[in-house]
């Protein structure tokens, strides 16, 4: 008897670790998500790095205030830019910029705006700390723009021929392709 219990526990122990390792193997697949959301910067069709709007279209009405992020699409680290945006200084006005984490270190980053009847410039410079004296890399907010919608119709966002990124050594960094934005205005 003693050897036919035996056989049994030693089978049915096989029997509890195959079901083991079957549930092991099936709970760690990844799961298949459908990542199809518009906004989000692995799905804009832009070659990186690259710089673009978010959100690239706004609808909105008259007289309310909105906003538009400056994003860096795979940037690779810098220590000041100068973005040239343009819009349609008839249709919105621009009430103020705010700077992202991009350039956020243990210090805060320096920004000078200055709006000129259509043409935003926004200057923003990574403050250097112990740490680092430029930014990570990556995908990031660069900025926001806040703006107060002014007439109805359509405004495009546009970034100027003067904007640059520059690193720590004041070498350019590359943006391969730069993204526009639309505010439609009802």
């Amino acid at each position: 008897m003693l050897i036919r219990y035996n056989s049994i526990s030693i089978f049915n122990l096989a029997k509890v670790i195959s079901l083991c390792l079957v549930v092991v193997t099936f709970s760690c697949e990844d799961a298949d998500y459908d990542l199809d959301n518009p906004f989000d910067p692995s799905n804009i069709d832009l070659d990186p790095p690259a710089l673009f709007f978010h959100p690239p279209e706004i609808n909105t009405n008259l007289g309310e205030s909105i906003s538009v992020e400056l994003y860096g699409l795979k940037l690779d680290p810098s220590a000041g830019a100068h973005f040239d945006i343009r819009y349609d200084w008839g249709s919105v006005t621009v009430d103020s910029v705010i700077p992202g984490p991009f350039f956020t270190g243990l210090n805060e980053p320096m920004e000078i705006t200055v709006d000129e009847q259509g043409v935003l410039d926004v200057f923003i410079y990574f403050l250097p700390d112990i740490s680092s004296d430029q930014s990570q890399s990556g995908t990031w907010s660069i900025a926001t723009i806040y703006f107060s919608t002014i007439s109805t119709g359509e405004s495009e966002l546009l970034f100027g021929p003067n904007t640059t990124l520059r690193d720590v050594n004041n070498e350019l960094v590359t943006i391969n392709e730069y993204g526009s934005g639309y505010i439609y205005v009802e």
